[in-house]
């Protein structure tokens, strides 16, 4: 599926660079936490150090303040070995994105806004003005776009310009290059104006694309204005390769994830029982697996069994996104031991 063998990244992601502090006591909540310890933190970052700790050659476009924040997300990504040539300090003042991770249950360490009138527990989230959401069109280094087989953006940095402008731009320069083009819905309601703003804006981006990958909650995002009646997976990715996109990858929750490919009969893989630590980051850690199957050339039926195996690692790994992201010979491991999973 992806033809530029030969180039100097195998994926770019572009996006949210942030900050984790992550509870070093779970079970209680945040006024029994004795200290935090931090991590870098945000769906993108979680997915390049994903696919980096996999082996993949890696590149990020982004933006992060100019401080101590922004220097150790900085450090973090180059001993990985990602370039980050792409990765610019902002000059307005602007702070990193920061999310606090309180862990009181596994069950519900992935809750980010109140549902009722209670006191809040859960995962903390400060992302309003912050650096990420400032890149600009024209801070997007074309030729670091054209030297990647493969360009990943999420939803959340469309949600807001100039960041939205960035990635239109990141989008035009991989088309223009002919490096694949993966959307990862990463829908989070705070971030936009109304759902019919990022349905629109989300039906702007599909042309784009050779691979969308998104739960039923980010589909019906989707389809909010076109489909608002349907619940159906299969009408979903059927729409969208009616409209060009190449693959189509639905997450389910317990029940697994299906793939569709134009004239090609659906896949489905399930879940690895896992014991669970958190429910946060298990996306991340998906796409990063996902990704490294289809840039290594496996079938789509495997691809999703790695993105399924990385998944279940992450989530008994720890509380921290990307330090619980294992690295390949871990993920392979773990993987060839549960494909009886599948019947394989």
């Amino acid at each position: 599926m992806c033809e530029k063998r030969n180039q100097p990244f195998d994926l770019l992601v572009s996006g949210r660079a942030g900050i984790d502090l992550n509870a070093t006591k779970t079970g209680c909540p945040f006024t029994d936490i004795p200290a935090f310890s931090k991590s870098v933190g945000g769906s993108p970052s979680n997915i390049i150090i994903g696919a980096a700790k996999l082996g993949l050659k890696t590149a990020f476009i982004g933006k992060v303040s100019r401080d101590g924040m922004g220097e150790y997300i900085r450090s973090v990504f180059e001993g990985l070995g990602i370039d980050t040539r792409g990765l610019i300090y902002d000059k307005t003042g602007a702070r990193n994105c920061l999310a606090i991770l309180e862990v009181i249950s596994a069950e519900r360490s992935g809750v980010y806004a109140a549902v009722d009138e209670g006191i809040f527990h859960g995962t903390y989230l400060y992302r309003e003005g912050t650096a990420d959401m400032l890149l600009e069109r024209s801070e997007i280094d074309e030729e670091l776009v054209a030297a990647s087989r493969a360009v990943l953006v999420t939803g959340t940095a469309f949600s807001l310009e100039p960041s939205r402008g960035a990635m239109f731009q990141i989008l035009e320069y991989a088309k223009k290059h002919g490096a694949m083009v993966a959307l990862d819905l990463d829908y989070r309601p705070s971030g936009w104006s109304s759902r019919e703003e990022t349905a629109e804006c989300y039906q702007s981006i599909l042309p784009y694309c050779d691979i969308v990958i998104g739960n039923r909650e980010e589909f019906d995002v989707i389809e909010y204005l076109s489909m608002p009646d349907n619940t159906s997976n299969q009408r979903s990715a059927e729409r969208l390769l009616e409209q060009g996109v190449g693959t189509v990858i639905v997450k389910d929750g317990k029940n697994g994830s299906w793939g569709y490919r134009p004239n090609e009969t659906p896949i489905c893989r399930g879940v690895i029982p896992t014991k669970a630590l958190k429910t946060f980051g298990s996306g991340d850690a998906y796409a990063a697996g996902l990704m490294y199957g289809i840039l290594n050339g496996y079938s789509l039926g495997e691809s999703i069994e790695m993105g399924t195996a990385n998944a279940s690692l992450a989530l008994s790994s720890g509380i921290s996104c990307s330090d619980s992201m294992p690295f390949r010979e871990a993920m392979l491991e773990h993987w060839k031991k549960n494909r009886t999973c599948w019947g394989e």
